[in-house]
């Protein structure tokens, strides 16, 4: 069996954040028998290296450089955690050069990561949101503490604020305003907050054990500080190894909440075009017990430190297993190539770049 020849993609342009948090994924990726690994990094001044591993990259290049020197590649496994790399990245690698990539595609990333966006996709599949109100500069206000304030389009809880009374609102806007031009002011849901993973085998939707995020009254929802350890320079070092919101898997739940939540993630996934795999935030609420997708979260590394790779182990499976069958069958799919510049056979694509 021919060896399956896999691209990483990390990095980002955005910031050093979000490279550092992209860095610390793609260093743990599993390494599958039968997989031959390349990577390919992005750095913040939009620079690119190349190299068989992260410890031996090349001389920074630019893209116009970097796009001739790809090996073959039969799939793209991205890292990248960013907006662009979210979105833009992936449809520079399937769309334009005709590389299949894992994981949802650029216009189904480019949704989910907006939170806002989000909730009106899967509102409309009958999956439940809480009360909210999308605010720029200079908007009334219309909602009512308590309250979360998010910016649409950043992750890592960057920016958010849990608002009890009046006197809060004018900072939690400022810190929101800082990181977006656009906010998403949600009712607080008390209760449980779980998270929720959905991987596809062979177009069947399996949701795997869930992880609990045991909040208290002290801490009630989930800061930066909770996802990350930021170095000094408030770059991110690793994943906190004793955070105030503790993460419990496989969680404790009920077999008609695990339904519930379930069959909410399920509906979210075929709603917003998800592909091969996608993870949910959900509140339950304390008092309805009814499940409240916060975000959708569309991405996973295929490292040990990964929510979803959490899951399955919690489930028995293998990682290097399900990565690899998820890995060959992107790699399977047919793409057609746009624009001029690869108007060609697969095998003339590869040979051309």
């Amino acid at each position: 069996m021919p060896m399956l020849r896999v691209l990483h993609l990390a990095g980002s342009i955005v910031s050093d954040f979000y490279y550092n948090l992209s860095i610390i994924y793609a260093k743990e990726v599993v390494q599958p028998v039968g997989v031959s690994s390349y990577y390919a990094v992005v750095n913040p001044d939009s620079l690119w290296q190349l190299g068989t591993s992260l410890d031996s990259l090349s001389e920074k290049m630019s893209l116009q450089d970097m796009i001739p020197r790809l090996p073959q590649i039969d799939v793209v496994v991205p890292h990248m955690f960013c907006f662009p790399g979210m979105t833009s990245f992936r449809a520079l690698f399937e769309d334009i050069i005709g590389i299949p990539v894992v994981g949802s595609p650029s216009h189904c990333t480019a949704l989910a990561t907006n939170k806002a966006q989000t909730r009106s996709i899967v509102s409309a599949s009958d999956v439940l949101v809480a009360k909210a109100q999308q605010l720029r500069r200079g908007d009334k206000l219309t909602m009512e503490p308590p309250f979360v304030v998010k910016p649409t389009s950043e992750d890592n809880s960057l920016g958010v604020t849990l608002v009890w009374d009046e006197s809060q609102i004018e900072e939690a806007l400022k810190v929101g305003f800082k990181l977006d031009e656009t906010l998403l002011v949600e009712d607080y849901i008390p209760g449980r907050e779980f998270r929720v993973g959905v991987v596809e085998y062979e177009g069947k939707l399996s949701v795997l054990p869930m992880i609990e995020y045991l909040v208290t009254e002290e801490h009630p929802i989930r800061t930066v500080h909770d996802k990350l350890e930021l170095k000094s320079d408030g770059t991110p070092g690793k994943q906190p190894e004793k955070p105030e919101v503790k993460p419990v898997c496989p969680a404790n739940v009920t077999p008609e909440l695990f339904k519930k939540l379930g069959d909410s993630a399920k509906k979210a996934h075929i709603a917003l075009g998800c592909r091969d795999y996608s993870l949910y935030d959900f509140r339950v609420h304390a008092k309805t017990n009814e499940p409240y997708l916060l975000e959708a979260g569309l991405f996973w590394s295929f490292g040990k430190i990964s929510m979803i790779s959490r899951m399955l182990q919690a489930d028995g499976q293998s990682l290097e297993d399900v990565a690899l069958q998820l890995w060959s069958a992107a790699a399977g799919r047919t793409r057609v190539a746009c624009g001029s510049l690869f108007k060609y056979s697969k095998s003339e694509q590869v040979a051309k770049i």
